[in-house]
């Protein structure tokens, strides 16, 4: 390792794209946490002296909840999740030198990274930040590096570690919390009454598909880094990519199959996904390996994030949006946990908008909040299932992103679950509205909902404007037997805004994540029982199978698509290299 004649000569810059993978690699290597992904936002920074990395340094989100910072800003609850966004926080720092080894290094790089600090995540995020927070375990570390750059030392956590979008579950880890402003008054502003125009990230414009041309799905592929090296390269990681959507659309499962089905393709179709060309002009498939390789290995947010933009101008108005979790059979070998995938799809159609994927039970609900940043979701509804129905949740929904939520209250908010249980639901009901009767599966089905406006402080979750009830009734045609069953929710449509008949269509409508996008994904494309299970396969295997179901989009039927697509290879093929 070559040393700096002084540390000054050591400089700090935004890791690059292509360096992404390195730095990942190193961080889950050497670094006593280990690293998996960023929760929510995140940047990550090199510091080199002649090309050569000395330390690494990780930044994301800011922790959703911590009492000793809370009380040094002086904020309320409302203010609090309304300028979260406006933290950073210090989450991994490595030195990759030995201790002592550059006199100065670890002060003198954060230091560095301070000054730029807001305004890379401006430009990246679209807004400043004003203060950045660090957790250091006094068990292994005495915070130097921070004391040294003046941060402020605010208290020590109580240990309790986030479970389920709470901070309920004990693990014991007491840390101390270290934070530093980084403009002049940022602890006034940020506990101030009136925010700052600033503070607000901009939104995306919404552009009509047919006012520019937009780009085709294999272009999008193309804008991802290739983790691999230059040489002994021939096939781009697109046409890799590609391949594997062809050979899924047309109803082929896994590698082999996939590679099977390169194989048939003629030297037209081969030419159009950009396939290798040898000095004979004869243009070649991908071998079984390659395919392998580059299923294992590419990441899967950057695959998320050509999804994303390609589905964006394409997606119909999102009036309702459903988010839920779906776990990855089998993919939790080699220490992970857990491992699922979350998807947030458009309650008409199941169009899949976005997908994250988290590694530690209780993580979906991170997942969903990092969604709802990706996603510019002003103004529609979103529909959770009980497991988010938490305050923090509501807050963020309605504060944050401008839109409304629909929660279902079961038992896991006992207190919210009691209260609407013991109301004269018969009685006290505003209105009432019945569903037609349905006819599937060998039995009846009849819905109807009962709403009610809640008295002020009757239900402690902010910005509920209607609690209702749906009642279930069915009756089984072969067995004669018959049941009912009481469903409660809350939501933040006031009855102007939805009266209680779309009240049962956005509560029935949240089905449609496991009805098409979790049950297609098992069913037709056989997710659950693919066989890659380590690294990134499993992860990479359920975003293909969002894109295709975002190909599909539109079909009468996903099964009719994969039979249309399978019995005409160009189409697929158009499907995915055509703008529009």
């Amino acid at each position: 390792m070559i040393i700096p004649d002084s540390v000054k000569e050591v400089t700090v810059r935004l890791a690059r794209a292509d360096e992404r993978r390195k730095w990942d690699a190193l961080m889950f290597g050497h670094h006593y946490l280990r690293f998996i992904q960023f929760a929510g936002r995140g940047l990550r920074y090199v510091a080199e002296y002649g090309g050569q990395w000395l330390a690494l340094l990780g930044w994301q989100s800011g922790a959703f909840k911590c009492r000793p910072r809370d009380r040094w800003i002086g904020w309320r609850q409302e203010q609090q999740f309304g300028r979260l966004h406006l933290i950073a926080n210090n989450t991994r720092t490595l030195m990759l030198c030995e201790p002592g080894e550059v006199p100065n290094l670890a002060s003198h790089v954060m230091a560095a990274n301070l000054r730029r600090l807001s305004g890379d995540w401006e430009e990246t995020f679209g807004h400043p930040l004003e203060l950045a927070e660090a957790f250091v375990n006094p068990k292994m570390f005495q915070g130097t590096m921070y004391r040294a750059g003046n941060w402020r030392y605010v208290g020590r956590t109580r240990g309790f570690a986030r479970s389920n979008g709470r901070y309920t579950e004990p693990h014991g880890k007491l840390k101390d919390m270290y934070v530093y402003p980084l403009s002049c008054g940022a602890r006034e502003r940020l506990g101030s009454v009136q925010g700052c125009a600033s503070w607000d990230p901009p939104r995306p414009e919404e552009v009509r598909p047919s006012a520019v041309e937009l780009p085709s799905l294999i272009e999008e592929l193309e804008r991802i880094p290739d983790h691999r090296r230059g040489q002994g390269r021939k096939f781009r990681l697109s046409t890799l990519l590609a391949l594997w959507e062809l050979a899924r659309l047309s109803g082929f499962k896994g590698v082999d199959a996939t590679w099977r089905y390169a194989c048939h393709l003629d030297q037209g179709e081969l030419h159009a996904v950009g396939a290798w060309k040898d000095k004979a002009g004869v243009l070649h498939a991908p071998s079984r390996a390659t395919l392998h390789r580059a299923m294992m290995e590419t990441d899967p947010d950057a695959l998320q994030g050509a999804l994303s933009r390609w589905v964006k101008a394409r997606t119909p108005e999102r009036t309702a949006l459903a988010a839920d979790g779906k776990r990855i059979r089998g993919a939790n070998r080699h220490g992970e946990r857990y491992y699922e995938a979350v998807t947030l799809v458009t309650h008409e159609g199941a169009m899949p908008v976005a997908s994250r994927v988290c590694h530690n039970q209780g993580g979906e609900t991170a997942a969903v909040m990092a969604l709802l940043e990706e996603v510019d979701v002003r103004g529609s509804v979103i529909t959770l299932d009980a497991l988010h129905t938490t305050r923090n949740t509501a807050n963020t929904i309605v504060r944050s992103h401008g839109a409304h939520y629909l929660f279902t209250v079961k038992g896991n908010a006992p207190e919210t679950f009691e209260t609407l249980h013991s109301i004269e639901w018969e009685r006290d009901a505003d209105t009432i509205f019945s569903q037609d009767t349905d006819k599937a599966h060998g039995r009846i089905e009849q819905r109807h909902i009962q709403t009610l406006q809640p008295i002020p402080g009757l239900i402690k979750y902010p910005h509920v404007q209607q609690i209702f009830r749906v009642t279930r009734q069915r009756y089984t045609v072969t067995t004669g037997e018959s049941s009912s069953e009481y469903a409660y929710g809350i939501t933040s449509l006031s009855p102007d805004q939805a009266g209680p008949e779309r009240l049962l269509a956005l509560n029935r409508g949240h089905w449609t994540v496991e009805n098409q996008n979790h049950r297609h994904r098992d069913t037709t494309f056989a997710e659950d029982a693919c066989l890659m299970r380590t690294r990134h396969g499993p992860a990479n295997n359920a975003v293909l199978n969002n894109m295709a179901l975002a190909i599909i989009y539109g079909f009468t039927g996903v099964e009719a698509a994969v039979q249309h697509f399978a019995m005409g290879r160009d189409k697929a093929i158009r499907a995915i290299t055509q703008p529009g």
